[in-house]
């Protein structure tokens, strides 16, 4: 793991044009021959494989700028010697990485979410490369704002980040949750804190009309799923009346979303007993307590045990099966039996909202393990709609792995 002495050196070029001072020269990266014709198209990331220069003497975390084969430049971004994304690009050509061009980043980061949820309390305020901020993710609860910093080059800009988001922001708490598995393959060890004001508990927030206690310090993620904020209110039309089971559920969201949505009865389980504590108690913060239910288990088990035919909506919303390429064969595997079995517990006629988190599963390879989940339960699968992350998680068009999210409403018949 790298020190915070060593990110802070590599930072030197950022730091003096902050400080005003004399910027040194910022080293140059040159591509094979039509190797940026991806980067042209809008992508961000330069792998090791497509750059022409040597890369091992570079300090993780500084900065470069990236040529052509014939010398013109595509931007500047930081780089990471050991990684197989080798650069990710931050500033267009003709931009430099100083406090101006961050500072307007994260206010058009803001704005774009002020005009897609007006007077939202919580949201998703950056989402790494689609808000041209690469390894840094914000998210809003009321007047808490959560960072994750999960790259070399953003960890070494930290410091930065932090006062950035302090004075826009104003925030009463500044939480960092550096605590992704993904830091590991930048060399960065795990931590997490309050880095500005105090936090007590969990935090009271409202989205949609449904209240929640987030914890923000112990809970997933950067406290919880706000990528299913828009799937969850697109599905409130099939769960009026209806009994609803909701795995993986977490907090709750989605079986809270359906009671507001008029169903008759929820039932949540996850494996940590933490976060179905947490589920009953925002149940009962909204009067939903006489109409959920939430079991701590493991939902395979559930699955097994449960009878047939016994729900109206079934909500699968899994942790990522599939983290890495090679994966996807056993986490194809993993998709069609679980949703084979929700299939078995799901009544005729019944709905199945299914995601996937995993990039890595395409939305075709998903879609096949749909339909070998229906033939090997024997129904008859009719979709009715397929959703992506929500809308405060902006996807590159150019860059696929910035869409990761899939979320199919299929009927079984």
């Amino acid at each position: 793991m790298r020190s915070n002495r060593s990110l802070r050196g590599a930072w030197n070029y950022v730091q003096s044009a902050v400080n005003g001072q004399e910027k040194p020269a910022m080293k140059t990266l040159t591509l094979h021959s039509g190797r940026e014709r991806r980067i042209l198209r809008g992508h961000r990331w330069v792998f090791s494989n497509e750059i022409a220069d040597s890369i091992h003497d570079f300090e993780p975390g500084s900065w470069v700028e990236v040529l052509t084969a014939k010398g013109v430049s595509l931007g500047a971004g930081y780089i990471n010697p050991a990684s197989l994304i080798a650069v990710r690009l931050v500033c267009p050509p003709g931009k430099k990485p100083d406090e101006k061009f961050f500072r307007q980043t994260l206010l058009e980061a803001a704005s774009l979410r002020q005009f897609l949820y007006p007077g939202a309390e919580s949201c998703r305020v950056v989402f790494g490369e689609s808000d041209g901020l690469p390894g840094l993710v914000v998210d809003r609860y009321g007047e808490v704002l959560v960072y994750q910093a999960g790259t070399v080059g953003m960890a070494g800009m930290e410091e930065l980040m932090r006062e950035l988001l302090l004075d826009i922001f104003r925030p009463a708490a500044l939480v960092f949750r550096n605590d992704s598995p993904s830091r590991a393959l930048e060399g960065l060890a795990p931590e997490k804190g309050v880095a500005f004001g105090s936090v007590a508990g969990d935090i009271p927030i409202q989205i949609d009309g449904i209240r929640y206690l987030v914890d923000v310090v112990g809970g997933q993620k950067t406290g919880m799923y706000l990528d299913q904020r828009d799937n969850r209110n697109a599905a409130k039309p099939w769960m009026k009346g209806k009994k609803v089971l909701d795995l993986f559920c977490y907090n709750g969201a989605w079986s809270l979303s359906a009671i507001a949505g008029g169903a008759a009865e929820a039932i949540g389980v996850d494996q940590s007993v933490d976060a179905v504590e947490q589920a009953r108690r925002n149940a009962e913060l909204n009067g939903f307590g006489d109409r959920s239910s939430f079991i701590a288990g493991d939902v395979f088990d559930y699955l097994k045990r449960v009878a047939r035919a016994s729900f109206d909506v079934i909500v699968l919303d899994p942790p990522a099966f599939a983290k890495t390429r090679p994966a996807v064969t056993e986490a194809t595997k993993g998709y069609t039996d679980i949703n084979r079995r929700a299939l078995l517990a799901l009544k005729p006629g019944g709905i199945l909202i299914t995601c996937s988190c995993s990039y890595h599963m395409s939305e075709e390879l998903f879609r096949e393990a749909l339909i070998s989940a229906g033939q090997a339960s024997g129904r008859k699968l009719r979709l009715l709609q397929i959703l992506g992350q929500s809308l405060d998680h902006p996807g590159l068009l150019a860059m696929p792995e910035t869409r990761y999210l899939k979320c199919f409403i299929v009927e079984a018949a």
